[in-house]
């Protein structure tokens, strides 16, 4: 099985040293076998400028001493090399660009950071095209570069394009980019990651007093956070460096064809067709979005009648304080495919108890049903307001009922305190659609779901079973990347409710907490027995800037749109990824 790296260090301000640093780290890394090795972001000097003449010179050539260097050890250890560094393009314009290099010393390919983060923006040009992915002896490698990572789309477009292994330069500072967004990448499209991250201070020593008193960050949170991994396609990390010092993440991966067998069907019911939303611009979600409801997941013992009454008793029993209460998805029937017409009547008969506790207590009560004529059923999510159907939003994707999905998009609706999208069924699993509820403005995303602890890749022809993933890692990622809150429930257990901390934006004071190096995870609160009742913030919904000129949204990486739209997308060879980008 080939190994591969994910080499953890420390660059500075004196270009030499940073290459003497990366020679050292991959001789090491060669040393102890490893094929493939990813180095961090931003090898040849810290990103941080007094102004663009300083980066400029900073900056690597293409032909330069620097990248010769760094190719002549991929040559001389026969292995593959991706760094990451600023690079030199028409003066005065300047790159985030990863470069691979193979066993001959060759550069197989290229590919510039997409969405830029902060004070980059100041410095660095983004890219014109996606790029990064070339076919390797080891497989077919796609890589990214850190800011790209935080959004799905750059990941989804290589692993459609035929990528087997996914590979993340980091320069980051971040807790909750490690333990969410990196390893949520990898599951999302079932793939193996190799994140190579920084430690030590991410700006001149002798300004970090002065940066962290301009930020309300702490000094010792301005270092590389670390936590260099290599992640499994479940979304866990088969090994993980530490915080805080240098280290050669090693480990030994599948080879290609047992590679591809885990990520196989995938994403084969994916709905390109339904995902056009993904190209328009962001609505901006309201303001006027309450500052804090209370949510309630109830979850009741039992099945068929007895079900849904014990069900009645929990939402009549709930605090007046609660506004929102979802169920799992067809709550009262466990194997709604043994009967059909058995889960519509019962299904029907909830649905009408429902709506007179909605009605009565003037409470919102999400859950999904079943209905629809023999030979003809369908998986509809509902949301009850005032005793009524407000919100109907059938399957947009096949999920474990094995149903023609009925839906043709996805719908949102304005409440009082939000406004909220349903992903009904297996609809949660596809980062295409929350990214299409985000866009539209919604505060919230009301998940009713079956079984939710763990989810198996349906389709998955890996061992002739499917891939148990953890959902709570998917849910938190689709909540955290569009900052929306999330509330889902699931059958015996595994939902939750996140929600978004009402400060984040880096750059500005705060005045609720302190920075403790997460910059965007939800505040979680996992589904716990029959009723689970927690606090989300819709209004924190409605900012979205991560930093100085960097929305979440309006930011994201748009060139890798166009290839989630395509029914098939074609791999690209070494050829595009060889051409020379053009400076926008």
């Amino acid at each position: 099985m080939p190994r591969v790296a994910a080499l953890q260090f420390a660059t500075g301000t004196d270009i030499a040293e940073n290459l003497a640093t990366c020679i050292r780290m991959i001789d090491a890394a060669a040393a102890q076998g490893a094929r493939l090795m990813v180095l961090p972001e931003f090898c040849n000097h810290i990103s941080w400028y007094a102004d663009q003449e300083q980066a400029w010179e900073c900056a690597v050539a293409l032909d330069g001493p620097f990248l010769a260097e760094i190719a002549e050890r991929a040559r001389q250890h026969h292995c593959h090399i991706l760094l990451n560094v600023s690079l030199r393009r028409r003066q005065p314009q300047i790159t985030v660009t990863s470069l691979l290099y193979g066993p001959a010393g060759e550069l197989l390919g290229e590919a510039d950071k997409q969405s830029l983060m902060g004070h980059e923006n100041d410095f660095f040009t983004p890219a014109t095209r996606a790029a990064g992915l070339v076919d390797t002896e080891l497989g077919r490698i796609g890589f990214i570069a850190c800011r790209d990572g935080i959004s799905f789309e750059p990941s989804r477009r290589l692993a459609l394009a035929g990528a087997d292994i996914l590979c993340n330069s980091l320069n980051s500072f971040a807790f909750d980019e490690a333990s969410l967004h990196v390893r949520a990448r990898a599951a999302e499209s079932s793939l193996f990651m190799v994140a190579a991250n920084k430690v030590g201070p991410l700006v001149p020593s002798v300004e970090l007093a002065q940066v962290s008193s301009m930020t309300a960050i702490p000094e010792a949170l301005l270092y590389g956070a670390g936590e260099s991994q290599v992640v499994g396609p479940d979304g866990r990390p088969l090994v993980v460096g530490l915080r805080g010092q240098e280290d050669i993440v090693l480990a030994e991966i599948p080879e290609r064809d047992r590679r591809v067998a885990l990520c196989m069907g995938s994403m084969d019911r994916r709905r390109p067709s339904l995902y056009s939303h993904l190209e328009r611009d962001a609505e901006d979600a309201s303001e006027d979005a309450a500052d804090s409801i209370e949510v309630a997941l109830i979850d009741p013992e039992g099945e068929g009648i007895e079900s849904v009454k014990r069900a009645e008793a929990q939402l009549l029993a709930l605090p007046d304080s609660v506004r929102l209460a979802i169920l799992p998805a067809c709550f009262p029937v466990r194997d709604p495919a043994a009967d059909w017409e058995r889960a519509v009547e019962l299904c029907r008969y909830a649905e009408e108890r429902l709506a007179l506790v909605s009605e009565r207590c003037g409470l919102q009560v999400c859950t999904s049903v079943i209905e629809g004529e023999p030979g003809d059923w369908r998986h509809l999510g509902l949301l009850l307001d005032g005793g009524k159907r407000r919100l109907e939003q059938p399957e947009l994707h096949r999920s474990a009922l094995e149903l023609v999905p009925s839906g043709r998009e996805l719908q949102v609706h304005d409440l009082p305190w939000g406004r909220v999208a349903i992903l009904t069924g297996d609809d949660c699993l596809y980062p295409e659609l929350a990214r299409m509820a985000a866009l539209q403005g919604v505060h919230c995303l009301l998940v009713p779901r079956s079984r939710m602890a763990t989810v198996k890749e349906a389709g998955s022809k890996a061992q002739g079973a499917g891939m148990d993933k953890d959902m709570s890692l998917l849910l938190l990622a689709r909540a955290a990347e569009n900052r929306v809150c999330l509330a889902a429930c699931g059958q015996g257990g595994g939902g939750l409710i996140a929600t978004l901390e009402r400060e984040f934006t880096l750059m500005q004071p705060w005045q609720e907490r302190l920075f403790d190096g997460n910059i965007n995870l939800p505040l979680k609160t996992s589904q716990a027995g029959e009723v689970t009742i927690a606090e989300i913030h819709p209004n924190a919904a409605a900012n979205k800037l991560i930093s100085a000129n960097t929305h979440l949204l309006s930011s994201r990486a748009h060139l890798s749109t166009s290839g989630l739209l395509q029914v098939e997308v074609q791999a690209q060879g070494q050829a595009e990824d060889q051409a020379e980008v053009e400076p926008a």
